[in-house]
C-alpha cells in the first residue's frame, strides 16, 4: 500500500506565535520545521535581557521574511554566529546516543575557556555583516533591525568596552544587535529611526541577571 503524503500546513498570512519542539516526541530543535521557534526564542531572550518589561505574548513571527520576528515597532532579522564547521544536527544525535548508552554521565573533562568581550562579539558581527552586505536591498535594511545570536563553544562572556557604533553605520541596517549565550544583550548601533528601546540601550551591555537601580 502506498503511503499517503503528509501535506504541509499552509504558510501563515498573519503574525503568529510558533509551536515549540517537544523533546518527548523526538522533535529535532534544529530542524527547519522549528526555525521560526528558534528565531522567536532568540528575540525573546534578547528583549528579556534589556529589562523593558517584554511580554512574550506580544512577540510574533512575521508571515513574510524579512523580518523574522516583530515586537511593537521592531522588525528583527535574525542570524546565528557559530563556530566554523559546527553541525548542530550532529551534536543532537551524538547527545541522544550518549544518553542511551550512558544515562548518567560522569564526564567531567575540563576544557579551556576563551573570554568573549563586547569588542570580540562586535568583530564577529562585523564579519557577518560583510557576508550579508549584498543579500538585502538597501530599503529593506533601512527598515530592519539585525539581530545576531552569538553561539560559540568554549567561550565565556566577560565585561569590557563596547565597540564604536560608527563601525556599523555603513551596512545600512536600522539597528544592529546581538544576544550572547541567551543571557547577554548588546546593542551595537541604533539609528534615529530605530525603536526607542533600542536607541536607549545602544552602546550598553545588558544582562539577564544584572543589578537594576530603582529610582526612589
Amino acid at each position: 500500500m502506498a503511503r499517503s503524503k503528509v501535506q504541509k500546513p499552509p504558510a501563515p498570512t498573519q503574525p503568529f506565535t510558533p509551536d515549540p519542539p517537544v523533546e518527548e516526541l523526538g522533535d529535532d530543535l534544529f530542524s527547519r520545521q522549528f526555525k521560526p521557534w528558534r528565531e522567536w526564542h532568540t528575540a525573546v531572550d534578547f528583549l528579556t535581557n534589556l529589562h523593558i518589561g517584554v511580554d512574550d505574548a506580544q512577540v510574533f513571527c512575521s508571515p513574510q521574511d524579512p523580518p523574522d520576528v516583530i515586537y511593537q515597532d521592531a522588525a528583527f532579522e535574525i542570524k546565528e554566529i557559530m563556530d566554523e564547521g559546527r553541525r548542530r544536527h550532529d551534536e543532537v544525535k551524538q547527545a541522544r546516543q550518549k544518553a542511551i548508552r550512558q544515562p548518567i554521565s560522569h564526564d567531567y573533562t575540563s576544557r579551556s575557556v576563551i573570554d568573549l568581550l563586547p569588542e570580540d562579539a562586535g568583530q564577529l558581527v562585523l564579519a557577518q555583516l560583510e557576508v550579508l552586505a549584498g543579500r538585502y536591498q538597501s530599503e529593506v535594511r533601512a527598515h530592519t533591525d539585525m539581530l545576531f545570536y552569538v553561539n560559540k563553544r568554549d567561550h565565556w562572556f566577560d565585561d569590557g568596552p563596547m565597540p564604536s557604533s560608527a563601525l556599523f553605520v555603513r551596512y545600512g541596517w536600522r539597528s544592529v544587535s546581538a544576544v550572547v549565550a541567551s543571557s547577554v544583550s548588546l546593542v551595537f548601533y541604533a539609528s534615529a529611526s530605530a525603536p526607542k528601546f533600542l536607541q536607549d540601550n545602544c552602546g550598553k551591555v545588558r544582562k539577564r541577571h544584572e543589578r537594576l537601580i530603582v529610582d526612589a
